[in-house]
């Protein structure tokens, strides 16, 4: 087991106020506690909450006033939440779309799929992520981990969360045992995610973008230390890809689109995370005590695959999990010289893409003979046009654009969509900045650096719960305060 060191300003005693319930309270009736002292969640239907003014569904809280939406921890931090009345339109388009559109599911679905997750019902949420689980015990502890994540303030420490809700001094080590050893597959919760980030509307891209986890000590799986640009100084961190969809309401025309890209503004969405990869430098593939140790699969162990080729692994398994019409690849690689490796995968694969590349890559435009990789020979990117180029040894021909405005550094952006205007294009490509704010929200409020284990499995189980509990509080117009309300950490 990983041991943990106390910080003062965060670990401090804890008390849960579920103890105190009264015995009429529409929760009190599950918390029962099993040998362990975990207390029981995963029977929690949405009938055992009260409907009306002062239940979850209603338009006011447990105390009877009115809540209002979208300014939970999540909103605060990435500025993007979502007002019922948005939601509700964003619906009904849904339904009208999918009646004379064709959407990703038929309409009657995506509406009773919508106004599901509309409700919050947290025990309905956490069941359809996580009943695929064999056994009792993995459902439990998987219900204990999302709702602690969702009310646990500051660190998110297996101690802390485990605190939150269960009073046995054995729960640290159960859910330690769950997160770190349990051999549960992510896979089904992920492909869950994908389905209730598309339940409204189909998504305008699928976002990839890198995240850096700093990392304290050389043993946690994947650490290395490289140059981190958003720090300005080398760190001990993990390295890691992510797919994002975007959710929320889209420009509605391409001139709209053209005027939020130039002022920054992605068009009132937010992002939710539903997929990753873990980087493996080539210390940890070419060992095999590390890959033993740390429970690395075999697949991993071939040789390290470098960013772009996890890149491309997770549109692949976008693409077989959605039931939507392929979307655009958006992804600011303009860090990773190897990212035209994914531009030429995805051209070969025939997808559509909105890449940006680093600004040395060696650009010519397709009449330029030999493909020289002299300043002279570069085309010059114009902003009120895209600009035809190909890259070098490649017979694929892209539309090359930087994106308008004074004072921010020029991205190189490249895409096979001809049939795009240009105001479009920059819509789609400023998407890219979703990530970072859902990366902060990650951080500030769901623990996304706080885990301290060492194994491989163990690092994707926390990457999927931490992103589940962002999805939860993303996604629902109005989230289930009463449940989470009667097991609320208090430090």
């Amino acid at each position: 087991m990983t041991t943990e060191t106390a910080h003062p300003a965060t670990h401090t005693p804890a008390r849960s106020l579920s103890t105190s319930l009264p015995s009429g309270h529409p929760f009190s009736a599950f918390r029962t506690s099993d040998k362990s002292g975990v207390h029981d969640l995963s029977g929690v239907s949405a009938e055992s909450f009260p409907s009306g003014p002062g239940g979850p569904s209603g338009p006011s809280g447990p105390s009877g006033t009115k809540r209002t939406t979208g300014t939970n921890r999540t909103g605060a931090t990435n500025g993007t939440s979502r007002t019922p009345q948005s939601t509700r339109s964003h619906r009904a388009r849904a339904s009208r779309n999918g009646k004379n559109a064709g959407v990703c599911t038929d309409h009657a679905t995506a509406a009773e799929r919508a106004d599901a997750l509309a409700t919050g019902d947290f025990p309905a949420f956490a069941d359809a992520l996580f009943g695929h689980l064999p056994r009792t015990d993995q459902r439990r502890w998987a219900h204990s981990y999302l709702l602690a994540l969702l009310t646990t303030e500051g660190k998110k420490s297996v101690r802390r969360l485990a605190a939150a809700v269960s009073d046995s001094p054995t729960a640290s080590q159960s859910l330690h045992q769950f997160l770190n050893a349990s051999p549960w597959d992510w896979g089904p919760v992920r492909r869950e995610l994908v389905r209730r980030a598309e339940a409204t509307t189909p998504p305008r891209a699928w976002i990839l973008a890198p995240a850096v986890l700093p990392k304290r000590g050389g043993h946690s799986v994947g650490v290395h230390r490289r140059f981190c640009s958003s720090a300005g100084r080398t760190v001990s961190c993990q390295l890691a890809m992510g797919m994002f969809l975007p959710v929320g309401e889209a420009p509605a025309t391409p001139a709209t689109a053209a005027a939020a890209a130039a002022s920054g503004d992605c068009g009132g969405s937010t992002a939710v995370s539903v997929d990753w990869r873990l980087f493996l430098p080539p210390q940890w593939v070419e060992d095999p005590e590390l890959l033993r140790r740390n429970r690395i699969p075999a697949p991993e162990a071939h040789g390290p695959r470098p960013m772009w080729a996890h890149a491309l692994d997770l549109v692949e398994t976008q693409a077989a999990r959605t039931s939507c019409p392929p979307a655009p690849v958006v992804a600011d690689l303009s860090e990773y010289s190897d990212s035209v490796r994914l531009i030429e995968a995805l051209a070969r694969q025939g997808r559509d893409f909105v890449i940006a590349v680093p600004p040395a890559t060696a650009l010519a435009t397709p009449a330029t003979p030999g493909m020289p990789g002299d300043p002279g020979a570069r085309p010059r990117l114009l902003q009120s046009a895209p600009t035809p180029v190909r890259l070098p040894n490649s017979h694929h021909t892209y539309r090359a654009f930087t994106e308008p405005g004074p004072g921010r550094p020029a991205r190189v952006w490249l895409t096979n969509m001809a049939h795009r205007r240009m105001g479009q294009l920059l819509g789609l490509a400023r998407l890219h900045q979703l990530p970072t704010a859902t990366l902060r929200a990650l951080e500030a409020d769901f623990g996304l650096y706080d885990f301290e284990g060492r194994s491989y499995p163990g690092w994707h189980h926390h990457m999927t719960l931490t992103s589940a509990a962002h999805a939860y509080r993303v996604l629902a117009d109005e989230p289930d305060e009463q449940t989470l309300a009667t097991v609320r950490f208090v430090s």
